[in-house]
């Protein structure tokens, strides 16, 4: 029983150690400006924007104006659940702006896939219900050169 154990351990260790470069190596190159353009329901159009620096990002959300409606910040982390790969944004907190944020007490996991032609997809808002917000795919591209 004991050489089972051992044999597992070792088995997930190893892949463990196989898994985090990988990772590593997205996180590095999803570090900079991302955005995607959008549209409402009433047919408006806006812009998200995602920042990522080492283990850390800022979103917003602006409006046809450039006006900001919604600016969020807090950790990622990336993850695998079987083949997908999984980004997690956690310990976010929220406002209008950077300097009227709250606490949020939610965590959100999205799956994502970098492509070759330097877009980022990402399906979010799949992990659990939430009130006025839908599942979507979205295709960010970088806005900016990766920061080094």
């Amino acid at each position: 029983m004991k050489k089972q154990i051992i044999g597992i351990l070792t088995v997930l260790g190893f892949a463990a150690v196989c898994v985090t470069p990988a990772l590593g190596e997205d996180l590095d190159a999803l570090a900079g400006k991302w955005s995607v353009q959008k549209t409402n329901e009433d047919g408006q159009r806006y812009t998200q924007k995602i920042e990522i620096k080492k283990s850390k990002f800022t979103f917003t959300i602006s409006d046809r104006e450039g006006e900001t409606r919604l600016y969020a910040e807090g950790d990622v982390k990336l993850d695998k659940a079987g083949p997908l790969k999984v980004i997690v944004f956690l310990n976010i907190k929220a406002g209008q702006t950077s300097s009227d944020t709250q606490a949020v007490d939610d965590t959100y996991t999205s799956i994502y896939k970098l492509e070759g032609d330097g877009s980022w997809v990402l399906a979010t808002n799949f992990d659990k219900d939430r009130e006025r917000q839908k599942p979507s795919l979205d295709v960010y591209r970088k806005a900016t050169p990766t920061p080094k």
